[in-house]
């Protein structure tokens, strides 16, 4: 519950503390005095974006801290899931300034989606726009599925039907692929074959070009090469004779001056050398060959290799080895599409399988929680003046899977005996909305477990008689939660163990908004100015006694 509530410098705010009672208060306050200004404060709080135009002194700091009493609701788990240390009596913080804003829990810098996630742990607010929703389906879902306690099953539908979509997806991807690929299949094939007969290997290229040569120039080749072993291997006048002569006189010189060792063993080493280059030359001169039908082939296999170079814009063999090898996977990738097809749409019929049975239990669970809720509201609507309204919910199957299962709501309702069920949102009035509102919130509270609910102005359109009873149903619903409602209905204050007053005070230079927390004198005249205008008319006060007791 929320225990307390601390604001500084915001709107028309200077700075404020309020302290609230576990069961029900109330807050009051002429029109335009700034009750909406703590909705706004504690909706900043829990994770709204700040405006910066709403510090009331843009030189300083905003503060708006409050502290929760958690102690009856085990959060200690949802705490840890975000990194947070649990304490039963938590402080919620945040700081705005014009520059920055920073938020906290327990002094904990957090993420503003972080207070976000925790609110519907904390509050439930109810302001008057939120009566349209009664008109949203995805509030429709809530209020049955809550009674229902079918919570873990929409979960676990979600969590199928987002499997399901994504399956659907894939299959889809598959098969406009494979439509794509059956265009290309005949030409990547042809285009497969074609690298395939060339029996391309890593290096061909430098290889053919460099026989294509060899074989294009064996003739003058082979006479150089001849040349070559002549001048190598002349016998006497050759450099291997002549080299064998010097390497004699050395092997002399050695014999007395051991200095000229050295040069006598390199000597010996060029002569090996030598004598090896002369058998190397014999046999490559022997590997040399004038052949016109070779030299044809390799000019064949040399042309068609930069043919294909050419055709596939690539300058080296070992980018075409790699178009073959994406061509080859694609054909593999092509003959497998068949398999792949027919797996997805196995697993795609399971989880619809899985989805159908978890659509049937969530309809007829909403089907059973929509007869309890039916007999509920019109016992409530009775207490609160409409004795003969009739309230019709109608789960029905669809065509489609959406968010919340394979159906749809339609909430009819008649005020009058007499009058056809329609759609509510259609013919439902403000103060019959507020009054369905309620005995909605009523009914789900044995069913959240939410520590607080706070109103602003449920109660429009409704008074006298019928807004006493309100705050009778509000009364009773603090006994399980605190309840906080602002309203401008005499009978709704009068209810609440803790009222509180909206003052708007405005001197010669500054407007401030100030809360006041009411004794029991203060709320007779409270109660007497909303009831009659004058707090000192004897009727208004003594009225104003009555519904304090």
């Amino acid at each position: 519950m929320l225990k307390s509530l601390y604001i500084k410098n915001y709107a028309l705010i200077k700075d404020i503390q309020l302290h609230f009672e576990s069961s029900f208060s109330t807050i009051t306050g002429e029109t335009g005095a700034g009750k909406s200004i703590l909705l706004g404060a504690l909706s900043l709080l829990l994770g709204s974006r700040a405006d910066k135009d709403s510090l009331r002194d843009p030189k300083q700091k905003c503060i708006i801290e409050a502290e929760f009493d958690l102690s009856k609701f085990n959060l200690n788990s949802i705490f840890e899931s975000y990194d947070l240390d649990y304490d039963n009596q938590s402080i919620f913080r945040r700081e705005i300034t014009t520059s920055k804003t920073r938020a906290f829990i327990n002094d904990t810098p957090v993420k503003l989606k972080t207070l976000q996630d925790l609110k519907p742990f904390l509050l439930d607010i109810h302001s008057q726009n939120e009566s349209q929703s009664l008109a949203q389906s995805q509030y429709q879902y809530h209020v049955l599925d809550k009674i229902a306690n079918q919570e873990p099953v929409l979960k676990d539908y979600q969590k199928s039907l987002e499997h399901f979509r994504v399956l659907k997806s894939k299959l889809k991807d598959l098969k406009d692929h494979k439509l794509e690929a059956a265009k290309r299949q005949d030409y990547n094939q042809f285009l497969f074959d074609e690298l395939e007969k060339t029996n391309l290997v890593e290096g061909i290229q430098d290889k053919l070009e460099d026989e294509y040569q060899s074989l294009q120039n064996a003739e003058d080749i082979q006479q150089m090469l001849s040349e070559s072993i002549e001048i190598i291997q002349q016998e006497n006048h050759g450099v291997y004779d002549q080299l064998a002569v010097v390497n004699r006189k050395l092997n002399q010189i050695v014999q007395s001056v051991s200095s000229y060792q050295d040069l006598k063993e390199r000597l010996e080493s060029i002569l090996l050398e030598t004598e090896d280059v002369g058998f190397e030359l014999e046999n490559r001169l022997n590997e040399v060959e004038v052949n016109p039908q070779k030299l044809e082939d390799v000019g064949a296999r040399l042309e068609n290799l930069n043919a294909l170079l050419q055709k596939h814009q690539v300058n080296t063999d070992l980018e075409l080895l790699e178009i073959k090898e994406q061509l080859e996977q694609e054909l593999v990738d092509f003959s497998n599409m068949d398999q792949q097809i027919v797996t997805c749409q196995r697993d795609l019929q399971q989880i619809e399988d899985k989805l159908k049975k978890l659509s049937d239990t969530l309809r007829e669970n909403r089907k059973a929680s929509a007869q309890k809720l039916e007999i509920e509201l019109l016992r409530v609507l009775a207490n609160l003046g409409m004795p003969n309204a009739s309230i019709n919910i109608e789960v029905k199957p669809s065509e489609d899977y959406h968010k919340y299962g394979k159906d749809q709501l339609i909430w009819l309702f008649s005020a009058n005996k007499g009058l056809s069920l329609r759609p509510l949102h259609k013919v439902a009035s403000g103060g019959e909305i507020s009054r369905i509102m309620l005995a909605i919130k009523s009914t789900l509270a044995a069913y959240e477990n939410l520590p607080t609910v706070i109103f602003d102005e449920i109660d429009t359109g409704v008074s006298g008689e019928m807004a006493l009873k309100m705050g009778e149903i509000m009364k009773i619903m603090s006994e399980k939660m605190q309840v906080i409602s602002i309203t401008h209905l005499p009978q709704i204050a009068s209810k609440g163990k803790q009222h509180f007053k909206v003052i708007k005070d405005v001197s010669e230079t500054t407007t401030e908004t100030l809360i006041k927390a009411l004794n029991t004198e203060d709320r007779i005249i409270e109660l007497s100015k909303m009831l009659g205008g004058n707090q000192n008319s004897n009727s208004a006060i003594a009225h104003a006694k009555s519904l304090l007791n």
